[in-house]
């Protein structure tokens, strides 16, 4: 019975660990699009917004296809696309916010 008890807590540990890796995972790319959406590409207005939902509902997938390793029982595209919602739009927005900003004042 505890050998059984053991391997659930195992298996949940693991899928935390995961879940925790995508979660962090989606907060760097948060900062790393907006941040090539705004110096590199110059994007303001609809075009970041574009930028932003692409990065927001595509980068996930290729995460949990070619990166992370995939279980198509524990995963799905419902959890993928969950997992860190908040972090990536709020990294994202901090980080374009403040380089548009600051770009705004050194090129008046």
């Amino acid at each position: 019975m505890s050998n059984k008890k053991e391997e659930e807590t195992d298996l949940l540990e693991i899928r935390l660990k995961k879940e925790n890796k995508l979660y962090w995972t989606k907060a760097i790319t948060g900062v790393v699009s907006a941040l090539v959406g705004r110096l590199f590409l110059g994007l303001i207005g609809w075009p970041m917004f574009i930028w932003m939902l692409s990065f927001w509902l595509g980068f996930p997938f290729i995460i949990g296809f070619l990166i992370s390793p995939y279980d198509n029982e524990e995963w799905n595209w419902k959890i993928m696309l969950k997992t860190g919602i908040g972090i990536f739009f709020f990294t994202f927005m901090v980080a374009g916010t403040l380089i548009h900003t600051i770009l705004k004042f050194l090129f008046l």
